[in-house]
């Protein structure tokens, strides 16, 4: 797997990200000195995470034959002080056991940006998570 990113203009923040044989954009928000033209590299981070988490959630599910008819992954990232806070919070949809959504709750923990990001020692970071079951 290989990412490249180059600047739109040399003097810009407006990045373009080749991957995968797709082309997409970073920028930074117009507070922080961008144009606001695309999201965030922490955008892009949590957005990676997000769809991660979903779609480990829904092959899990697939292959158990659970009713999982849908799941929605929300992530915001805070600072307090000198750490990283994230929240996680997770909506599932379906006539799932509360067993079922004690399962999904640890596998979405497996997925491998979550274990890229909170690394193997997780008590550097923090992560505030909630699971919401919608029937």
């Amino acid at each position: 797997m290989t990412v490249t990113v180059t600047p739109q203009e040399p003097k810009g923040n407006r990045q373009i990200i080749t991957a995968a044989n797709q082309t997409f954009f970073s920028d930074l928000s117009a507070d922080d000195g961008g144009e606001g033209t695309a999201p965030s590299p922490y955008d892009l981070l949590l957005g990676a995470w997000a769809s991660c988490t979903n779609m480990t959630l829904q092959l899990y599910a697939r292959r158990k034959g659970w009713p999982l008819e849908n799941v929605s992954t929300q992530l915001s990232k805070t600072r307090k002080g000198s750490q990283t806070l994230f929240r996680k919070e997770i909506r599932l949809w379906g006539a799932l056991t509360p067993q079922q959504v004690d399962a999904l709750e640890s596998v979405a923990e497996k997925c491998p940006v979550n274990q890229l990001i909170m690394g193997a020692k997780p008590a550097a970071k923090s992560i505030e998570r909630s699971i919401v079951l919608i029937r």
